[in-house]
C-alpha cells in the first residue's frame, strides 16, 4: 500500500512537472521580464514600506497600488466597500472562473511607527519591508509582466481572467476583513474562483496549503474591590486572572502539535494598596482544525468560570464575575499534499532549484480554503527576517527567481 501511495504522489508530481515544461515557451519570456524589471520591483517595495498602513488605515497604500494598476493600463480597477483594491485582467474565455492573486496591504505597526529605511550591507531594513511590502510589489510585478489584453500588443494570452486583489485587515485583529469581504462579494454574485494564490512576505521555498485557524479572546474579571487591609478577603480580580493564566499555560499533552494557546496581554488593578476590582487578559488560541479549535475554546471558557468560582469560594455577596469576549476568529482549512494546486506549486519550486516545503500558517488564504476554494500562500522571492519587529529586513537574493515561481503557478492555473 505504501508503494501505491508513493506512486500516486509521484504521478501527480510528474504531471505538474510536465505541465510546466509544456508552458515553457510562454513562461520563458515572462521570467526574463521579471528579471529585467527587478530594480523597479525593489523600488516599489521600498516606497510601499515607507507608507504607514496599520490595520484599518491602509488607504495610502491602497491608493498607490490602485494608481499602479491604472498606470499600467488596467481598465477595471476599483476599491470595494472594505477598502480592497481589485484589478481585473480579462481573458478571451469570459465564462471561465477567475484565478485570484492577492496580497495584503496592512502591517502590524501603529500609524506613528517611524518607517525609516536603512541599509545594512545588502539588507534593506524597515518595518514592514517584507510583510507585506514584498508581497504587494511582487503582485504588481506579475501584473506588469503579463501585460493588459487590448492595450498591450505583447500581453500574454490566458484562458482564465485574473483578479489581482490587495486586501485590507489581514493582520491581527483585522480578522481577515478584506479577504472575507472579497469572497463574500464573489459568493453573492454566484462566482466560484478556480483557485487562489496569495503572496505574503519574502521567500521561495515554502508552500502554505494548511490554514491555521485561530480565535482571539478578551477575558475580564470584575469584583467589588476594596482596601488591601480593611477589606482583605474580598475576591481579587487580578488573583482570578493569574489563576486562569496558570491553568491556560498547562496545555494538555494530547493537544500539543494541534493547539497553541497564549496569553498575549494582561493587566488590571487600580492602586498598589487596593484589592483590584478589575482585571483583563487577551488570549490567542490556534489550531490546525476547527474541531480542535472548538474544544480548546470550550476548555478556555471552563477554566475562566472555574477561576471565578474559586475566587468566590464561600461567598454569597461581593462576588466576582467573569466575561469572555470573542475578538476575532480565523477558520482553518487545508489542501492535501497531492492536490493538483499543491503539486503545481511544489513543481514550480523545484523548477527554480529550491526544495519545496509544505507549511501551516494563518493568511488570507484561510478564507477561501475554509469555503472549499483551492488556495495556497507563497513568498514573493528573496530572503527576509525580523517580521513584525522594528528591525524587519529584506535581502534581494534571487528575488526575481522567486517571482518566477509565482508566475509559473499563476500562468499554469489560468491555463487549466
Amino acid at each position: 500500500m505504501f508503494r501505491l501511495a508513493a506512486s500516486a504522489e509521484a504521478r501527480a508530481e510528474s504531471r505538474a512537472d510536465r505541465r510546466l515544461r509544456d508552458l515553457h515557451p510562454l513562461l520563458s519570456p515572462l521570467h526574463d521580464a521579471l528579471c529585467m524589471r527587478d530594480s523597479v520591483t525593489i523600488a516599489t517595495q521600498l516606497r510601499l514600506a515607507q507608507l504607514a498602513a496599520p490595520t484599518g488605515a491602509e488607504s495610502r497604500r491602497a491608493a498607490l497600488v490602485a494608481e499602479a494598476f491604472v498606470r499600467r493600463g488596467f481598465a477595471s480597477v476599483r476599491v470595494d466597500r472594505a477598502g480592497n483594491v481589485i484589478a481585473r485582467r480579462s481573458s478571451g474565455m469570459h465564462a471561465h472562473a477567475p484565478v485570484v492573486c492577492m496580497a495584503h496591504l496592512d502591517t502590524v505597526f501603529a500609524a506613528d511607527t517611524p518607517l525609516v529605511l536603512r541599509y545594512e550591507g545588502d539588507r534593506f531594513v524597515c518595518p514592514g519591508i517584507g510583510d507585506n511590502a514584498r508581497g504587494l510589489s511582487g503582485m504588481l510585478a506579475l501584473a506588469d509582466a503579463l501585460g493588459v489584453p487590448g492595450t498591450d500588443s505583447a500581453a500574454v494570452p490566458l484562458q482564465r481572467p485574473v483578479e489581482f486583489v490587495a486586501t485590507v485587515g489581514e493582520e491581527g485583529l483585522g480578522n481577515l476583513k478584506g479577504a472575507r469581504a472579497y469572497f463574500d462579494g464573489l459568493a453573492h454574485d454566484g462566482v466560484q474562483p478556480h483557485a487562489v494564490l496569495a503572496l505574503d512576505g519574502p521567500g521561495d521555498e515554502r508552500v502554505v496549503h494548511h490554514a491555521l485557524g485561530s480565535r482571539r479572546f478578551r477575558i475580564t474579571f470584575v469584583g467589588p474591590g476594596g482596601h488591601s487591609w480593611a477589606d482583605f478577603g474580598r475576591p481579587n480580580a487580578v488573583h482570578a486572572a493569574g489563576r486562569a493564566t496558570h491553568w491556560m499555560a498547562s496545555l494538555p499533552a494530547e493537544f500539543r502539535g494541534r493547539v497553541a494557546l497564549s496569553v498575549g496581554r494582561i493587566g488590571g488593578g487600580e492602586s498598589l494598596t487596593a484589592i483590584p476590582a478589575h482585571a483583563w487578559m487577551e488570549v490567542d488560541v490556534r489550531a490546525t482544525d476547527d474541531a480542535s479549535l472548538a474544544i480548546a475554546e470550550n476548555q478556555l471558557r471552563a477554566l475562566v468560570r472555574q477561576s471565578a468560582m474559586d475566587e468566590n469560594a464561600g461567598r454569597r455577596i461581593d462576588v466576582l464575575t467573569a466575561d469572555v469576549q470573542l475578538l476575532g476568529e480565523r477558520p482553518a482549512g487545508h489542501l492535501d499534499s497531492d492536490h493538483p494546486v499543491v503539486a503545481l506549486a511544489m513543481a514550480a519550486t523545484r523548477a527554480i532549484g529550491r526544495d519545496p516545503l509544505g507549511a501551516v500558517a494563518s493568511t488570507d488564504a484561510n478564507i477561501p480554503l475554509s469555503r472549499g476554494i483551492p488556495a495556497i500562500t507563497i513568498g514573493a522571492g528573496g530572503r527576509g527576517g525580523g517580521a513584525h519587529t522594528a528591525d524587519e529586513w529584506y535581502e534581494n537574493v534571487d528575488g526575481a527567481r522567486g517571482l518566477s515561481r509565482a508566475m509559473s503557478i499563476l500562468v499554469a492555473l489560468t491555463a487549466s
